[in-house]
């Protein structure tokens, strides 16, 4: 999972509203580019998760619209977390925190919740928590404004976690929508209640951002005729009228590799707003990632039956870069970063386009 730092601010919110990926707000403008780290979780550690910073190259007026892409190694981790693997949509963030949510199964009888939240201060490596989750289940976390740290409960929603497709921040500040395969619901975070707000699903796969400098609503299309393609619309209604697919299909073109998933970063921006698309391949027949798993499996019983040593095992595990040799050029991250803007048919398009390919053995 992503979050953008930067021109965002050193951020004054990463996900979801501030920040990117979980249906944002506009971020703050800045008139001048200027350089930028995103933060990559990455489910790789026996124990739980890895943090992992990138510098993302600038974007600029003068660029060209397309570079040749770049090659770079990940970075080492900045940090771990122990936490339940295999959960990932219990991160977010708030301003610089990255949040999570995870029930915890190793504090015994410390007078500790079993729900909490540890709470990451990306740019102090700080560690805090806070009260965790009445109800967690399977959450859809959603961040909105920037007012200080408060808890209060909440109506529930009218539909299940599992059933939402996609979800935004409305352009008022005050609004999250919420969409499944037949309808949307719009929470009003004034007045703390729920209501349909239209009989159609929303466009996007995932989350949605709104983008102040343009006016629209951005994410990526969910329809399999304009898959890899962004679209977007001027208001959160659902109907096909209101939506407008790019022309570019963003998404790698090259026969070797398998798409896995992506995520779409919002990084803010003046007139042509920045974005970052951050797509996991594979170029591998996927037997690494059944070695690796069971390399994580084996060290973990390895450890809690203590029978014998474990330094083999941990090393295959933990060298380097934090990944098994035996993944070698299993798994790729393609980052790549662009502007948006309407040309002169009323169309979305991308410009200041740069790439950079991350090669690694960690499970996407």
């Amino acid at each position: 999972m992503p979050w953008p730092e930067g021109s965002r601010g050193e951020h004054d919110a990463p996900l979801p509203t501030g920040k990117p990926s979980l249906g944002e707000r506009d971020a703050p403008r800045t008139s001048e580019p200027t350089g930028q780290h995103l933060y990559l979780i990455f489910d790789d550690w026996p124990w739980g998760y890895s943090i992992r910073k990138l510098e993302l190259p600038r974007r600029s007026p003068h660029q060209p619209s397309m570079r040749r892409p770049v090659h770079k190694r990940l970075p080492p981790p900045l940090l771990r977390l122990e936490a339940t693997r295999q959960e990932p949509m219990l991160f977010a963030a708030v301003g610089t925190n990255i949040i999570a949510a995870h029930y915890r199964t190793d504090l015994g009888n410390a007078p500790v919740p079993e729900w909490i939240l540890t709470i990451v201060d990306v740019r102090s490596l700080a560690v805090r928590f806070g009260p965790g989750l009445l109800h967690p289940g399977l959450p859809i976390l959603i961040t909105v404004g920037n007012e200080e740290w408060s808890w209060c409960t909440l109506p529930p929603p009218p539909v299940e976690s599992e059933d939402v497709t996609s979800f935004a921040v409305g352009s008022d500040g005050r609004t999250i929508f919420a969409s499944t395969d037949s309808a949307t619901f719009a929470f009003d975070i004034v007045n703390s209640e729920w209501k349909q707000s239209s009989n159609c699903s929303l466009p996007f796969a995932g989350p949605a951002n709104y983008v102040h400098a343009l006016d629209i609503f951005v994410g990526l299309s969910k329809a399999p005729d304009t898959y890899g393609h962004l679209c977007f619309c001027r208001k959160l209604v659902g109907d096909d009228e209101n939506v407008r697919p790019s022309k570019e299909n963003l998404l790698s073109k090259d026969p070797a590799e398998s798409h896995i998933r992506a995520t779409l970063v919002y990084l803010g921006g003046g007139s042509e707003p920045g974005f970052c698309l951050v797509e996991c391949v594979s170029i591998t027949k996927g037997k690494s990632v059944n070695m690796r798993l069971e390399e994580c499996d084996q060290l973990v019983k390895c450890v809690d039956e203590g029978s014998g040593s474990c330094d083999q095992l941990k090393k295959n595990v933990d060298d380097g870069d934090g990944v098994s040799g035996s993944m070698h050029d299993g798994y790729l991250y393609r980052l790549t970063t662009f502007s948006l803007s309407f040309d002169n048919n009323g169309d979305l398009t991308t410009g200041e386009t740069c790439m950079f390919c991350s090669k690694d053995l960690i499970v996407c």
